[in-house]
């Protein structure tokens, strides 16, 4: 019974995450999954309710506070995992080679490492100094040259910098607030959150194995497997959960990671995704325009029309800086496509942008 209620409560605890992550993605339109992740949201919202409040009773600190559980769980349950892979598990594969040994090991350290590292290591806090050695310039397009400071930290907003209303801080090259680490991921501790998911892909693929491994010593064929898991010892349990763990979590850690390939082969953050959808979407209703001679150093104008006049907007604040009756000085190209007709100044291939990403300092 407790086996199979562990069972249901890591299915839906899968099938709740996917859909919150990724159930709202332009892939998955006209599919079931954006009316279910809305259907899921709406039942969280009296836990909305109950989080406003008490948040405001923590003078809006709550979200800080309970964003230690996450991590703190993770490394607790990652503890009992290991003590029980130890216990339970690690019987059923002896004898073990000192070089099997070496690497199981290891491999639990390296999980233990890089979360902490992750944790604790700042993702490149702006200051006035930081800022000074900071090597991204403003591209003129999602990006832009005397930016407003930050309304919060009444500082300079460097290109690719944000400021996390989680961590109540501004960082450079900010990547994203990770729950999972209650930490930001951005210019300094990226390279160790790359670290972090190759560590988990490592522990999740490679404890798999070694879970199926010391089952399939016990079974004749692939359908012993649920008598094994279910009618034999707690330690095939055990290590039965392990397997379905490792096989669920190491697709979903791997397409997390693929995901963040993805992103640097492209030369944007995750932050700048968003950033650059707004950018494509402008294409895509034909609004964009390439503008020569650059207009105060802006290569790039939206077209817009008011009370029957076509009008030329600033990207960086909406501003009108040109007129659809005063073109003679100016050149307009409409821009039709991402990839074709703009330049990403920030993308200088795949390994240069794996390397910069990897490298802050």
């Amino acid at each position: 019974m407790l086996f199979k209620f562990i069972l249901a409560t890591i299915a839906l605890s899968t099938i709740g995450t996917l859909l919150l992550l990724f159930g709202d993605s332009p892939s998955c339109r006209n599919t079931p999954a954006p009316k279910a992740r809305a259907h899921l949201l709406n039942a969280t919202r009296g836990i909305n309710t109950a989080f406003n409040y008490l948040d405001k009773k923590a003078d809006g600190h709550l979200i800080q506070y309970l964003g230690w559980a996450v991590p703190v769980g993770y490394l607790v349950v990652i503890s009992i995992c290991f003590q029980q892979f130890l216990s339970k598990t690690m019987p059923l594969l002896l004898p073990v080679s000192l070089l099997q040994l070496i690497y199981i090991l290891g491999s639990m350290f390296a999980i233990f490492g890089t979360t902490i590292a992750c944790i604790f290591i700042s993702p490149g806090e702006v200051t006035r100094e930081s800022i000074k050695h900071y090597p991204f310039q403003p591209d003129q397009l999602i990006f832009f040259k005397d930016a407003a400071d930050c309304r919060t930290c009444r500082l300079p907003k460097p290109a690719r910098s944000k400021h996390c209303s989680v961590c109540d801080r501004c960082y450079l090259l900010y990547d994203h607030h990770c729950v999972w680490l209650n930490n930001c991921i951005g210019w300094r501790n990226y390279k160790w959150f790359v670290a972090f998911l190759l560590a988990n892909i490592n522990m999740l693929c490679y404890g798999g194995v070694l879970c199926f491994s010391a089952l399939w010593s016990q079974m004749t064929n692939w359908r012993d497997f649920w008598r094994v898991v279910t009618r034999t010892t707690d330690a095939n349990k055990v290590t039965g959960i392990f397997v379905i763990l490792c096989v669920i979590f190491s697709i979903i850690t791997t397409s997390f990671t693929i995901l963040h390939l993805r992103y640097i082969y492209l030369g944007v953050t995750t932050n700048e995704v968003e950033k650059w959808s707004t950018i494509e979407e402008l294409i895509d209703i034909g609004v964009l325009y390439r503008v020569s001679p650059a207009i105060q150093g802006e290569n790039y104008v939206e077209e817009a029309s008011f009370n029957g006049q076509i009008l030329y907007i600033s990207l960086k604040d909406e501003r009108v800086v040109l007129r659809g009756d005063n073109l003679r000085d100016h050149n307009l190209t409409q821009v039709l496509s991402v990839v074709d007709d703009i330049d990403n100044v920030y993308d200088k291939g795949f390994w240069s942008n794996l390397v910069e990403r990897c490298t802050g300092v």
